[in-house]
């Protein structure tokens, strides 16, 4: 029998002799693990066997998906994404300058440290030009560091959209005083919501390719020495006429004008201005519209009208008999029904005419549709584009464009349409989209959103 000692003595030589065992096992475990890893390491996924090009074509098209995602720092996000996946990825990635220039949206509120991403990924662009579209962050401290980024890289600027939230505008103070003196490419310059020191001066003086210059409660910009001689975009809200007037002089190549919120200065000014080229108007609220009386624009040929009275229809009309412009294309925004009408029955020659939130009565539609109908306005139009088919009679509808495809003499056949249903549940109109349809079956050029069975042709 054996004694206590001896028992436990036993039981020692079992665990030894299964340790001994286990660490056998690990030793080989390893052995295996090791040649595994080797062995895994020497094979390549058929994705790493692309050539380079391939792979970045590859990336060049997943960069275009992530401009389209909203919210996102695009595309930043998802070229870092790429850099993390792999060794061979991050090579192709990061040295690839195209892929990082190019058009970039970063709102930066929206990132714990936005000036650290531009300082990280802005490089990688290279000498390749830059479209930015940043969204700067509420605070200052953050903007200045942003600001101070983006500089050292105007060089390389091409299309710059700043642009601030309207909530913290009183206390952002203008970037456009910290500009380099020369910004080589600039083609495109896009200020929102920035406010002017009263102090302000703009050492920007060479831009030679500046051609669209847009600001939005930003006007004071106008002021400060940019070059407009190349503009051929302007887009200006809340702005005051008479510093307009003294940069349009400035502007011979100028084709398109946007105007939106102006500022009745109530200043005569003896001035007259030819603008040669300027074939697109748009305006919004009749003040807009006073710096027509100083302008005459022989190549005029599309309106955008929004939110005018009589009184801004006829300033309008003014420009264009002085002018001796035609117009073929219009866009009525908002527009009562007389001062709408009176504009379209004073522009025979439209040819293209959009429609959108109309504040018009039941009445005021019959009216206009009747005179469709008949022939007496809109002789030329070829396209029509409505945003409030629902608030019409269905049958009306159809009517008006059956006639006016159909063609009536003295008037041009109606080739295109584009209609816009608000309510979903709009099944009045299930007959009169039917028979719409039908005419797209035949030839007519259609495009129906929101109405039942929009998804049918």
């Amino acid at each position: 029998m054996l004694t206590a000692a001896a028992a436990l003595r036993a039981q020692l030589d079992d665990i030894e002799k299964s340790l001994a065992a286990l660490e056998s096992q690990m030793t080989s475990l390893r052995t295996q693990k090791e040649r595994l890893l080797t062995d895994l390491d020497s094979l390549k996924y058929p994705v790493l066997t692309l050539p380079n090009e391939i792979t970045v074509e590859i990336f060049f098209h997943f960069v275009s998906l992530m401009r389209q995602v909203p919210y996102r720092p695009q595309p930043y996000h998802g070229l870092l994404k790429l850099a993390g996946v792999c060794r061979t990825w991050r090579a192709v990635t990061l040295s690839t300058c195209a892929l990082w220039s190019g058009e970039v949206q970063v709102t930066c509120s929206a990132i714990r440290n936005a000036s650290k991403l531009l300082e990280t990924c802005l490089p990688r662009a290279g000498s390749l030009p830059l479209d930015l579209y940043i969204k700067l962050p509420p605070d200052i401290s953050s903007t200045d560091m942003i600001i101070s980024t983006l500089i050292l890289y105007g060089s390389q600027w091409r299309r710059i959209h700043l642009s601030s939230p309207v909530m913290c505008m009183w206390r952002l103070t203008s970037p456009i005083d910290r500009f380099p003196r020369s910004l080589p490419l600039l083609e495109c310059l896009t200020l929102s919501n920035l406010r002017a020191d009263d102090n302000s001066v703009s050492s920007l003086r060479h831009a030679p390719h500046l051609c669209e210059l847009s600001l939005h409660n930003s006007s004071w910009a106008i002021q400060l020495g940019l070059p407009f001689n190349k503009l051929t975009k302007l887009n200006l809200s809340s702005f005051s006429i008479t510093p307009l007037l003294a940069v349009l002089a400035y502007t011979p190549k100028l084709e398109c004008l946007e105007l939106g919120y102006a500022t009745n200065d109530a200043q005569v000014v003896p001035l007259s201005i030819l603008l040669p080229h300027l074939h697109t108007f748009a305006c919004e609220e009749d003040p807009s519209t006073m710096v027509l009386q100083y302008l005459t624009l022989p190549a005029l040929e599309q309106l955008v009208l929004s939110d005018l009275s009589g009184a801004g229809v006829h300033a309008v009309q003014s420009c264009i008999a002085r002018s001796h412009s035609t117009i073929h294309t219009l866009d009525i925004v908002d527009l009562y029904f007389n001062a709408a009408y009176d504009c379209l029955c004073s522009l025979p020659t439209i040819r293209n005419l959009g429609l959108s939130s109309l504040p018009w009565s039941l009445d005021d539609k019959d009216s206009f549709f009747a005179a469709m109908i008949s022939g007496s306005c809109l002789p030329a139009l070829e396209s029509l584009t409505c945003e409030e088919c629902w608030s019409m009679k269905p049958d009306q509808l159809f009517e008006v464009v059956s006639a006016r495809w159909r063609g009536m003499e003295g008037t041009a056949k109606l080739n295109s349409v584009s209609l816009y249903f608000e309510e979903e549940d709009s099944s009045e109109f299930a007959n009169a989209v039917d028979h719409l349809y039908e005419l797209g079956r035949q030839g007519l050029k259609l495009k129906i959103t929101g109405a039942p069975g929009a998804t049918r042709y």
